[in-house]
């Protein structure tokens, strides 16, 4: 493939990224993507599976934990920027197809936005995470929704319900949004009345156990039927306490209550799985439509 930096400006001026020092490492990434020839053809690849791959198979980027994994060499790492960025025109277009109000459009962008930096502005990492490239590619896609406090991704059959992070997992916010989206999936998914999923740590079992009872995530859990699933300790290590691996649980942060908690776990090798949710019968919580 062949990039031409015209449709990176494009799309610099498209997701408002204004940096220079950000667009100067993209240049040079560009640069390399197009004179190393093995580069080249992986990144081809992994934008086909991102971008135009049908069947969007997208489970055999999320097995991928490092750009060594990714290419199978230590490659210029700000082509999950670069290939974030090429995405700008089929974004634009789905949320046209899609019949996106300017507010819904401006939010998504947005959203692709902070994929393209928080890693590198707030987490100070030399290049976006594989997660963070595949996160953008699903807002890309039109895979995912938000609506209030969640976001919703279309599955086969059923909902995913993700949780994105910042504000307070306030209990009224989540039994609105989870109402209102309601009419968004049957809009944008053609799904009526699906099942709703959720799979995280604010939904672990060995958590909640832990947690105060009345606390906004032992309500946001109370909303499902749970089962433990694969082992949390490296997304509370992400969410929780901000860091993609610890050597010495020790040095962890224990600013909060819920830090200091799981960090007390985490020293005495405490069992902490993800839960895997169902949303109870909407009646119950009185938000059927």
């Amino acid at each position: 493939m062949k990039i031409e930096l015209v449709e990176i400006e494009k799309a610099f001026k498209y997701y408002q990224i204004n940096d220079i020092n950000y667009k100067n490492k993209c240049y040079k990434c560009i640069e390399d993507i197009n004179t190393i020839e093995d580069f080249n053809i992986k990144t081809e690849e992994i934008y086909s599976i991102l971008y135009t791959n049908k069947k969007f198979e997208i489970d055999t980027l999320w097995k991928k934990q490092n750009m060594i994994e990714l290419f199978g060499e230590h490659y210029n790492p700000f082509v999950t920027s670069v290939l974030i960025l090429l995405g700008y025109k089929l974004h634009e277009k789905n949320m046209i197809d899609k019949n996106y109000s300017n507010m819904q459009k401006e939010l998504y962008k947005r959203r692709v936005t902070e994929t393209l930096t928080k890693d590198i502005y707030d987490r100070k990492l030399e290049s976006i995470r594989i997660s963070q490239m595949i996160w953008a590619s699903y807002f890309i896609n039109i895979k995912l929704i938000e609506v209030g406090r969640l976001q919703y991704e279309k599955c086969e059959n059923y909902i995913k319900i993700h949780i994105p992070s910042g504000d307070k997992l306030k209990i009224e916010e989540v039994l609105n949004s989870i109402k209102e989206s309601k009419f968004e999936i049957e809009r944008y998914f053609n799904l009526k009345n699906p099942e709703y999923h959720c799979d995280s740590w604010l939904l672990s079992n060995q958590v909640n156990a832990i947690i105060d009872s009345n606390s906004n995530i032992a309500k946001f859990y109370n909303l499902f039927e749970v089962q433990d699933g694969p082992d949390a300790k490296k997304d509370i290590l992400n969410f929780v306490f901000n860091k993609q691996d610890c050597d010495d649980y020790n040095n962890l942060l224990e600013d909060t209550s819920l830090q200091r908690l799981l960090k007390k776990q985490l020293l005495e090798n405490k069992s902490i799985k993800i839960g895997l949710g169902k949303l109870k019968d909407d009646e119950i919580y009185g938000i059927n439509m």
